[in-house]
């Protein structure tokens, strides 16, 4: 039999064990960096080779233990980073069976579980309460759920309307329109309380005052899958075809890229940067506070996206129908054919004073980097010519060929000038394999 020291003692290490795991889940920087490419990203990867369980991942989201809860199509799925844990019927009997739709925390940091049926259940301190025993009526389906402006939790139901749950108790918002095939997917709450609700069949509709109404402007198509409010004056709309925004006026693609126009907008969220993400039918797509929109360009990323959050470290997270994804920044940034790069194998490199990255690559050529935009040099030959080495000065560059000899390059005003040194010129070779910069001595007269 162990003493009392002896089991404080693993008590103690079970508790360091637990922290150590958490902290897995945990990133040090405070955002990805939004002028990265996707592809410029660290990826890990979950599936069912490392232990999820799920399937279809349809929602992500965080408690404030650090631990990551994942709705999939097999269930709850908890996650401390290393390990994976399916809750059922089986060690929890007030689960019901089949897959989680929704996942919600709110202010008080329960976490909220939907299930796509009557039931919807509250996880606080280690227990499951089943709060559909709330309504005043027996509710046949909940249909959408969302996080409200501050923290609390909307529901859209087919017999209660829309509800909020606030001080405990559900507080009915707006009743049910009465209109054929009304059924809500999508709810979200602007920062000034009006709430956005989505529909599968009939495009979009908000509620103030005790009254929902619709928008009656066109859209892409009325199946709303996603709602993104931005500001009081600007909302997100996802749709099976495209994306479009609400300005308080008009449904309108104006700011938007035109390759917005016709994805399948299934997820979106905006991150600290103010980047919004959106998760589509083809992959991820970024889209900068400038409009300016970045994909995902690997052939593994044409897996649709259905579930993407933004943890409290700043990484971000997408489920697809292969697990979860977490994408996060390194301390190298690295260009590849992805960004645009010639070619995977590069021989010299050389950066400039005005910062502008001078590369060759090995299968010839000479090309420069600034700001993500990559140029080559065609003048004096060079794009024909392997090149060996590359250095410079306050007049340019010096350039070592495999043929052409010693080329010295100056850039000015976005154009180039060379001039090139042979045989002809009085090299030794027309090979140059190196070159190095002489500094200009001058010698005051002798005394």
């Amino acid at each position: 039999m162990r003493n009392s020291s002896t089991c404080r003692d693993h008590k103690k290490l079970s508790w360091l064990l637990a922290s150590l795991v958490l902290l897995c889940l945990a990133h040090t920087a405070a955002a990805i960096d939004p002028r990265r490419e996707l592809s410029q990203y660290i990826r890990d990867r979950w599936g069912s080779s490392k232990g999820f369980p799920g399937g279809q991942v349809y929602a992500i989201t965080q408690t404030r233990d650090g631990y990551l809860w994942i709705g999939a199509e097999k269930g709850l799925v908890r996650f401390d980073g290393i390990n994976f844990r399916l809750f059922q019927q089986a060690n929890s009997p007030l689960l019901p069976a089949g897959p989680v739709r929704g996942l919600v925390t709110d202010s008080e940091g329960a976490l909220w579980i939907h299930w796509g049926g009557p039931r919807i259940l509250r996880y606080s301190d280690g227990k499951f309460e089943d709060v559909s025993s709330m309504f005043e009526r027996e509710e046949p389906a909940i249909t959408a759920m969302g996080r409200g402006a501050n923290g609390e939790v909307l529901l859209s139901a087919l017999v209660s309307g829309l509800v909020r749950y606030s001080g405990g108790k559900f507080v009915r918002l707006a009743a049910p329109i009465e209109l054929p095939n009304f059924l809500v997917i999508s709810v979200a709450e602007s920062p000034d309380g009006k709430v956005w609700l989505g529909t599968r069949d009939l495009g979009l509709f908000y509620a103030t005052q005790g009254m929902i109404s619709r928008i009656e402007k066109p859209m892409p198509d009325r199946k709303i899958n996603s709602l993104l409010p931005v500001s009081n004056e600007e909302l997100w709309i996802g749709t099976d075809n495209g994306v479009v925004r609400w300005n308080g006026v008009e449904v309108t693609s104006a700011g938007l890229s035109g390759s917005l126009t016709h994805v399948q907008a299934l997820t979106m969220i905006k991150d600290r940067d103010a980047n919004v993400w959106l998760g589509t039918n083809k992959g991820l797509i970024r889209v900068s506070p400038q409009g300016t929109v970045a994909f995902s360009k690997r052939d593994s990323d044409s897996v649709p996206v259905s579930a993407l959050f933004e943890d409290r470290e700043g990484n971000l997270w997408a489920g697809t129908s292969q697990g979860i994804e977490r994408l996060r920044e390194s301390v190298f940034i690295t260009y590849s054919a992805a960004e645009g790069m010639p070619a995977e194998n590069n021989g010299p490199v050389y950066v400039d004073s005005e910062s502008r990255v001078w590369f060759a690559p090995a299968a010839g050529g000479l090309y420069s980097l600034k700001g993500g935009t990559v140029q080559r040099v065609d003048r004096g030959g060079l794009h024909n010519d392997v090149i060996y080495s590359i250095t410079g000065d306050t007049s340019g560059l010096w350039i070592g060929r495999q043929k052409g000899g010693l080329t010295h390059l100056s850039y000015k005003d976005g154009s180039y000038k060379t001039e090139e040194y042979t045989e002809a010129q009085g090299l030794a070779q027309n090979s140059v394999y190196g070159s190095i910069r002489l500094a200009t001595v001058r010698c005051g007269p002798e005394l």
